[in-house]
């Protein structure tokens, strides 16, 4: 049997404070993953730049570090979200996915909405 899990996940906003989809998952009361996404799909997007890529990495790292103390992190995966979730999917059963409202480029605003 799947243990039954939610997910946290991290889009644009990569911060530890004030952060709705964080305390959505704490107040839920069941484990929890937080993941973060590198797509290719969105990576080769016309408007992602390089300095982007690596200011996401760094907030990630950053993220984490802050967590620490909570035995908290966020993983890190560089696939399409449809494979992800078929790969979070075969470990567990997922309840909810809590993310922060879409704010992105069209092709996930019409993906993720």
């Amino acid at each position: 049997m799947k243990q039954p899990i939610n997910i946290v996940w991290l889009k644009r906003d990569i911060r530890t404070q004030d952060h709705a989809a964080l305390q959505a998952v704490e107040d839920a009361g069941i484990p929890y993953r937080i993941i973060f996404l590198f797509e290719p799909e969105l990576i080769t997007h016309p408007d992602t730049s390089l300095r982007h890529l690596q200011f996401q990495y760094h907030s990630i790292l950053d993220f984490n570090e802050r967590l620490k103390p909570f035995n908290r992190k966020a993983e890190i995966f560089h696939a399409s979200a449809l494979g992800v979730f078929k790969h979070l999917l075969s470990e567990n059963e997922i309840k909810n996915v809590f993310s922060y409202q879409e704010s992105g480029v069209q092709l996930t605003w019409n993906r993720d909405k």
